[in-house]
């Protein structure tokens, strides 16, 4: 056997050398260790494998530089190749398409003249004729019933836009849980998922697959994998070097991490989706009361209920098992609201937004009326857009943080707010300590005490709004950002929502700091007090119309109130 005879066999029997052989061959730099370890894997074609590496590690090039090698060793295969999206499947498409015309080892393997040769799927030549191509690609919300393969690559098929609520997760999870019924029976057959994890409860984590997990960095922790940290990863230095010296050398992750926040990092490089405890994320929508709320006045009593009976249909963008629920009652009576207020959290220039909520204070309660945000810092728009929903709720006060800008944006706001909607500005309303620290401490003991009730008709429509782009709105989303906020530092790209809202809270500590037992009692003391006038008033009727009777009679003396 010739020296050439030998390479060609190991490039034909060995799927890391034939990676090495096709990057040379379509302009690209050798495969990173990190690439071949992920294709050493590949070589031992795996019957069921998750395979997770970090965004940017080449993933989806090495998954469809996979599919020509298998082609190549057996031109009867029947490949489909999944993806996110129908975009995603032609763009991956279109790729395994080229390497054909562009590798000299896959020339004789092009389709014929008489053979299917459509952008997402098509025949090679030398395959026996069947109903299913030789390779196809795929979105996995697409048309996928009827079809067959003895090899499903299901490459990122999970991403922000599928996976960011609990309903999306379970619809992919399905579609997922289908592919075991698309193999072929009578040949040998496998699935392999390679991706990123989008959320801590992904779907990569509800399959009973061998799992493989190759972080960015050496892990601190490996235990936190479960077993499923590949050994490669602990032997590429000490804990908190890159595993990827070449395309993601340290100082690129800490530019990442810094970018995205320690949580996303931690998901999306590090692959770690364990939470330490429930507390690690405290905020729950389930703790909260959605109501449809008036400008004016709201129920004299609201009670809060977590039973699945009045769950809403609102997608939830928390955790699972996370739900909004309608109260199991409220009083027919309404009160007008003790005071309106709306915080103002300011932001200058860049991707932060400045935000606004406005809550009414009843009895104890905080009732959101509305809630929102605009990315055009203290422009003069932005200063009409919070003027005009001061106007629109009626606000008596209005409590911006005065931090930014050392008072800068309420002094520019009150000259807007005089022409619009004149009302009482708080100049002197500071915060102060870490962020996130201060934010859960304000909202968690009212949000936990159930005294916080948002209004139905914005919480429906912000849900909507992120619906529309989630891949950008999703992260400046008040949900989103209530229920994903921990006490680490920067664990939120995004947090103005959620601190506007905090803002409010600890400015109307003092009016809601009133226990259960003592509103009660206020409610029972206020029916007493009724059920007294009530009778006092009967008995003044009563006593005035004794009077007249006794003028009628001549017998005035003797009438007596008992």
């Amino acid at each position: 056997m010739t020296e050439d005879d030998k390479a060609l066999k190991k490039i034909i029997n060995h799927f890391p050398t034939y990676l090495a052989y096709v990057y040379s061959n379509i302009g690209l730099p050798s495969p990173t260790p990190l690439q071949y370890r992920i294709a050493e894997h590949m070589n031992e074609n795996p019957k069921r494998l998750i395979l997770e590496a970090a965004r940017g590690t080449g993933k989806s090039w090495i998954m469809a530089i996979y599919t020509t090698w298998r082609i190549l060793r057996n031109p009867d295969e029947k490949i489909i190749i999944l993806s996110a999206s129908g975009p995603k499947a032609i763009e991956i498409a279109t790729f395994v398409r080229n390497l054909f015309e562009n590798v000299p080892l896959l020339h004789h393997l092009r389709p014929e003249k008489d053979q299917r040769d459509s952008i997402l799927s098509f025949d090679v030549s030398g395959c026996k004729p069947a109903i299913a191509p030789s390779i196809s690609a795929l979105g996995i919300t697409g048309q996928i019933t009827g079809k067959r393969a003895s090899l499903i690559l299901a490459d990122d098929v999970e991403v922000p836009a599928n996976s960011m609520t609990e309903l999306m997760r379970e619809k992919l999870m399905s579609r997922v849980n289908e592919l075991e019924a698309l193999l072929i029976p009578d040949m040998p057959n496998s699935i392999v998922f390679a991706g990123t994890p989008q959320s801590m409860e992904s779907i990569y984590n509800k399959l009973d697959y061998q799992t493989i997990i190759l972080p960015a960095q050496v892990p601190e922790d490996p235990m936190v994998y479960e077993g499923k940290l590949d050994d490669w990863t602990l032997m590429q230095g000490n804990p908190g070097e890159a595993t990827d010296k070449v395309r993601f050398p340290t100082h690129i992750l800490e530019e990442r991490k810094a970018g995205m926040g320690p949580v996303m990092f931690k998901l999306q490089y590090m692959l770690d989706t364990t939470l330490s405890d429930a507390e690690r994320f405290p905020l729950k929508c389930s703790d909260m009361i959605i109501h449809p709320l008036d400008k004016i006045e709201a129920p004299m009593t609201i009670t809060y209920t977590s039973n699945k009976q009045y769950a809403l249909d609102i997608p939830n963008f928390g955790f699972t098992g996370d739900r909004y629920h309608r109260p199991i009652r409220f009083s027919d009576d309404h009160m007008k609201y003790d005071k309106i207020i709306m915080s103002i959290d300011p932001s200058g220039s860049g991707s932060d937004e400045t935000t606004y909520c406005v809550i009414g204070v009843l009895s104890g309660v905080l009732y959101v009326l509305d809630f929102g945000g605009t990315r055009l810092g203290y422009s003069d728009e932005a200063l009409m857009t919070l003027a005009l929903k001061a106007e629109e709720w009626n606000v008596n006060e209005i409590v911006p943080e005065k931090n930014f800008g050392s008072g800068m944006f309420t002094e520019l706001f009150k000259k807007v707010l005089h022409t619009i909607h004149p009302c009482y500005v708080v100049d002197d309303f500071n915060v102060k300590g870490q962020k996130e620290v201060r934010i859960i401490d304000n909202i968690l003991p009212i949000l936990s005490n159930h005294q916080i009730v948002f209004n139905e008709e914005i919480v429906r429509e912000e849900a909507e709004w992120i619906q529309k782009n989630p891949s950008e709105n999703l992260v400046y989303g008040l949900m989103y950002q209530l229920t994903h906020i921990t006490y680490d530092k920067g664990s939120l790209v995004h947090d103005d929502r959620l601190d506007a809202l905090a803002i409010a809270c600890q400015y109307l500590s003092d009016m809601v700091i009133v226990s259960a037992e003592d509103r009660l009692q206020d409610m029972r003391d206020k029916e007493l007090q009724d059920e007294l006038d009530a009778m006092m008033e009967g008995r003044l009727s009563e006593y005035i119309s004794g009077v007249s009777t006794s003028n009628s009679i001549g017998n005035f003396n003797s009438y007596s109130i008992t």
